[in-house]
């Protein structure tokens, strides 16, 4: 009877540490969902780019959309061909929730909406798109602010801002909007402490987006300021701390001891191929005090991972970093640790085709 116990025991603590070993190694097929609404609408959804007839699509043409995952690996996602063109993406996934930026490629032939599906672990959502003309024909859009009225949705800051230097094209705040119908869009801020946030664009298709208000002028005095937003019909505002001197930041890298916290790895990785722009990782961090940071990991099978910048706010937020190199040999999955401020570091894998 004992001898039965211990071979149980054996049988069920081999099973467990497989499925452990499944979950931590992502060298195989990943599996997963997509998020989505009871509607079937692939939620969140983020459309960027302008979508033009007869106009051959670019990597400015995208569509972000977030898988929960299961079992970390490999990943292909791509969407059903619609008006001559469609979207896909390959890669690696980690266990958690993961934002997969779906590239378009082809070149729209109609104007009007179309409608896309995708799948992904059994799961299937769909996204709309609007292809305008060829010569523009852009209205007003019709949108709400993320945060209204309260504290814009502001995901990141970046830039330094330090009194008496004038603001860059790196000083921009990216926040949430709510688009209900597409068209052209303006916002022009306040001045405070001398350095006004302004920006313009199109929104081309309906949902929750992204928009960046680019920062001008040189602040004068230190310390943290209120920005008010609006768009006419709603408003909401954000701060932006000002130092004299730049201050190094304190920050955690999510899932630090261990694997980085649902790590997303954008781009395909061959041997013998030097990576792109296409090519990142991109990670959570934690951050406890502003100031300018410097994330890198060390250099595996002959790329490496870096991102440098200013975090001007507290709390959650995503990093993304840039893959440099060329890879030296095929297999995996090679692992790259992530150092950070404090000491702390964390991991994540990539593949090489």
């Amino acid at each position: 009877m004992k001898l039965n116990n211990v071979i149980s025991a054996f049988f069920a603590l081999t099973i467990f540490l497989s499925a452990c070993k499944k979950n931590d190694d992502p060298a195989g097929e990943s599996t997963g969902k997509l998020l989505s609404a009871i509607t079937g609408d692939c939620t969140p959804v983020v459309v960027n780019g302008i979508f033009k007839v007869d106009s051959v699509l670019t990597a400015d043409n995208y569509v972000d959309v977030q898988v929960d995952v299961t079992v970390g690996g490999s990943f292909t996602i791509k969407s059903d061909s619609i008006n001559g063109y469609s979207f896909k993406k390959t890669g690696t996934l980690s266990v958690g929730i993961n934002t997969i930026r779906l590239y378009a490629s082809g070149k729209p032939t109609a104007t009007g909406t179309n409608t896309f599906t995708i799948t992904y672990g059994g799961t299937a959502c769909n996204f709309t798109i609007t292809v305008f003309g060829a010569g523009g024909g852009f209205g007003t859009a019709l949108y709400t602010l993320g945060g209204s009225p309260g504290n814009c949705s502001v995901s990141a800051i970046t830039g330094n801002y330090i009194v008496g230097q004038a603001m860059t094209a790196t000083n921009k705040a990216e926040m949430t909007v709510n688009v209900n119908g597409p068209g052209t869009y303006n916002i022009a801020g306040t001045a405070m402490n001398g350095v006004t946030f302004n920006a313009s664009g199109i929104f081309t298709n309906p949902g929750i987006q992204n928009i960046f208000l680019s920062a001008s002028g040189t602040p004068t005095a230190a310390g943290a300021f209120n920005y008010p937003v609006t768009n006419g019909a709603t408003n909401c505002n954000f701060s932006i701390t000002y130092n004299t001197v730049i201050v190094n930041a304190g920050f955690a890298l999510s899932g630090s001891p261990g694997n980085c916290t649902a790590a997303a790895i954008n781009g395909t990785y061959t041997a013998g191929t030097a990576l792109t722009a296409s090519n990142t990782a991109v990670i959570y961090v934690n951050v406890t005090s502003p100031g300018i940071y410097n994330i890198t990991t060390p250099t595996v099978n002959g790329i490496s991972f870096a991102a440098s910048g200013t975090f001007n706010i507290n709390g959650p937020q995503q990093v993304t970093l840039l893959g440099v190199g060329t890879p030296t040999a095929a297999g995996g999955p090679f692992n790259y640790q992530v150092s950070g401020g404090g000491g702390n570091n964390c991991g994540f894998f990539v593949t090489v085709l």
